[in-house]
């Protein structure tokens, strides 16, 4: 018989932009011949999405974790404190929420924590109080399963939901409307904000606090003021790290040869430039726009 860990952390999530998203980006680099001798925009695009998905990798990489939502579960030793709590630290951040706990003294005899409300979330850690429900003495908490005494190692398993919501519409949405449907409602919450990234008729909104956690359906406070199709981004990632994924695209596509016409912001005439130096420079910058979001191993 194996005994196997089987966390479920995600290696990748949602690309972080959408193929409209680029187009609409000021870049660097033309686009619409990333496919040799093909006239296909299908193709085209295609291959388009495709370096956007490894950019997206490139950044999480970068920054040592997914940073779109995902739902992680992690098994963890703690130390059970003189004052009736304990503290894990979550292997990824922001936390959103959490969504099971389960501890013991034995690792093969865990027992999941009734009420997971209960405990207090911060930004990089869970504080899960065990006097809740117990008899409490100065030798800890008198309930079985738990350590004997203070400072007694415990064994925990936690899920969480972590990261920045990001997902797309999985239904066109009218102006005026009172909610949307997206693709993926992880690190969705009520009360936070989202944004549907759609060119000249981008719009942010407040989740509504009539929303269930986890639902597609999101209802908005007030309504929408413009109109969106289908397959438009839905997201709550900074704006920093959307430019970042718009800079390490446009130097993943720069790598298709040796030399590409660049734009100058000058008032020079743009210039045939070597690629290595103009994606050293997006990348250089990109990685500067990611470092309040890389997590310390």
């Amino acid at each position: 018989m194996t005994n196997a860990y089987g966390a479920t952390t995600k290696l990748f999530s949602t690309p972080y932009l959408t193929i409209a998203e680029y187009k609409a980006a000021p870049t660097a680099i033309d686009y619409n011949n990333l496919v040799t001798d093909s006239s296909d925009p299908a193709a085209q695009d295609a291959e388009l999405a495709n370096n956007i998905a490894r950019a997206s990798s490139w950044v999480d990489t970068y920054c040592n974790q997914v940073l779109a939502a995902t739902v992680e579960t992690e098994n963890q030793r703690a130390r059970f404190s003189p004052d009736g709590y304990i503290k894990v630290h979550p292997r990824y951040n922001p936390i959103v929420a959490l969504t099971a706990f389960s501890y013991g003294s034995q690792p093969n005899n865990l027992v999941a924590y009734p009420d997971v409300s209960q405990g207090w979330v911060e930004d990089q850690s869970i504080i899960m109080p065990w006097t809740i429900g117990t008899t409490y003495s100065s030798a800890g908490p008198l309930q079985f399963g738990l350590p004997s005494s203070p400072r007694g190692q415990v064994f925990c398993q936690y899920t969480y939901v972590s990261g920045f919501a990001n997902t797309t519409l999985s239904a066109g949405s009218s102006a005026g409307a009172s909610s949307i449907t997206v693709a993926d409602g992880t690190g969705i919450v009520a009360g936070s904000r989202l944004t549907i990234f759609d060119g000249l008729f981008t719009e942010t909104f407040t989740v509504a606090s009539t929303y269930t956690f986890g639902s597609s359906t999101v209802p908005v406070v007030g309504t929408l003021v413009n109109a969106h199709t289908a397959g438009v981004a839905v997201s709550a990632l900074p704006p920093a790290v959307k430019e970042a994924a718009i800079l390490a695209t446009t130097a993943f596509l720069k790598v298709r040869g040796d030399y590409s016409m660049t734009m100058q912001v000058t008032s020079a005439v743009g210039q045939a430039t070597p690629n290595m130096g103009s994606l050293n420079s997006d990348l250089d910058l990109a990685k500067e726009l990611l470092i309040p979001f890389r997590r310390v191993r």
